[in-house]
């Protein structure tokens, strides 16, 4: 009930939502088309693993870069530019009809995830301008929501459009997609930060960085978004497998795994009302639940309970999460949010890619059960690491340091 009237009073986001949607769920689109057209132009696994490492390498120089305009230029404006660039580069698959032009797919594989890379840290740093302080737990659970529409809708009804009109046409739809969101973020109204009075205003802004290194508590975030992606790049990968590999349950297993992934993110947003105090420690508590969701995992022994414990995973794993980014926008000083989500971009979805990649090998020596045991058992040891970390930390003597750093 909270999350509903959170929506209705913040029509601003409202706009940012539906933009969000349209935008993850055209991704979706491209993903599942553009992977499936690169094996049958090669049918090569080879192939497969281009297409994932080319979209994690714009992470590490674009995030950061846009998250600092985020800070300096206008954030609408930044979203709706970004949107139209890549309008006619979401097109560039419908070309590729020949390996010998797989290039082409490849270019536009790049520069969509450079897009993408510069977007999502801008976009980030546009909900805690828009939302008021005290409706952004609600309006994360609301994320959650998009997350999972995203994977309910984008990620099955993909597959569909693609088998039903032509493996081409969700190419035109990414494309469509991109200028819905345009068009909707430009009724968005986001206010100007007001820059906080220096003590000593001859002395130059401080860098994010040096933001960063001050503050033990951003140092700890940054270090759960370089850590937590260690278990999840193998936790994307063994969703597959399981369908596929464990339970022989071909595309149909594969889209009802990814369902209730999507179907767990939703649920988790109907939980916020019970999320208003000691985040921290919830944070710690559900990031426990989830490892161990991998451990009975291991030992699932149908496919029906597979997908429940799948969907008990990702529901803790969607708390967390409202619970980690309502922290950190209430923390970070609105001048740095930009500059902040950039670099935590840049750093999970590195260590994401290069994660996924390493699970292919790790499956040649472990089984997927296996796998399943030590994505649990990581997990586990996370969330007792991150608890000893964050009961060495007073977060309102951060957020007070944060304040006065912004000032000097």
């Amino acid at each position: 009930m909270k999350n509903w009237m959170a929506w209705k009073e913040e029509a601003n986001y409202q706009k940012l939502f539906w933009a969000g949607l349209a935008n993850g769920i055209g991704n979706r689109f491209n993903q599942v088309a553009l992977l499936s057209l690169l094996y049958m132009l090669t049918e090569s696994g080879i192939a497969i693993g281009l297409y994932f490492t080319i979209r994690m390498v714009p992470f590490l120089v674009m995030a950061p870069l846009g998250g600092m305009l985020a800070d300096k230029f206008s954030k609408k404006a930044l979203l709706i530019t970004i949107d139209v660039i890549r309008i006619p580069i979401a097109l560039l698959p419908l070309v590729v009809h020949h390996p010998d032009v797989l290039w082409i797919a490849y270019l536009g594989v790049f520069l969509l995830a450079t897009g993408e890379a510069m977007y999502a840290p801008v976009r980030m740093a546009t909900i805690p301008a828009i939302v008021k302080q005290d409706k952004l737990l609600y309006i994360n659970a609301i994320e959650q929501i998009m997350l999972g529409a995203v994977l309910v809708v984008g990620s099955t009804t993909g597959g569909v459009i693609a088998f039903l009109l032509g493996s081409y046409v969700p190419f035109i739809l990414h494309a469509f997609t991109f200028l819905v969101s345009a068009l909707l973020l430009s009724n968005v109204r986001i206010k100007k930060v007001k820059q906080q009075k220096r003590q000593t205003p001859n002395e130059k802004r401080p860098s994010s960085w040096k933001l960063v290194i001050g503050s033990s508590a951003l140092i700890m975030f940054l270090f759960m978004e370089l850590t937590m992606p260690l278990a999840n790049g193998i936790d994307n990968v063994l969703i597959s497998v399981y369908a596929l590999d464990v339970f022989n349950m071909g595309d149909i297993g594969v889209g009802l795994m990814y369902g209730f992934l999507g179907l767990g993110f939703i649920i988790s947003s109907f939980f916020s009302h019970h999320l208003k105090n000691r985040l921290i420690s919830l944070i710690v508590l559900f990031i426990a639940f989830e490892g161990i969701g991998h451990l009975l995992l291991s030992i699932s022994p149908t496919f029906v309970s597979t997908l429940f414990i799948v969907f008990g995973i990702t529901l803790a794993g969607g708390i967390s999460n409202i619970c980690l980014s309502t922290i950190i926008m209430k923390l970070v000083p609105a001048s740095y949010q930009g500059s902040f989500f950039g670099l935590t971009q840049m750093i999970s979805n590195t260590t994401l890619g290069i994660m996924m990649g390493v699970a292919g090998f790790l499956l040649e020596i472990f089984t997927p059960r296996q796998l399943s045991l030590l994505v649990g058992c990581m997990y586990v040891f996370f969330s007792l690491l991150y608890g000893f970390m964050f009961s060495r930390l007073s977060l309102k003597t951060e957020k007070r340091k944060l304040a006065r750093t912004e000032r000097l």
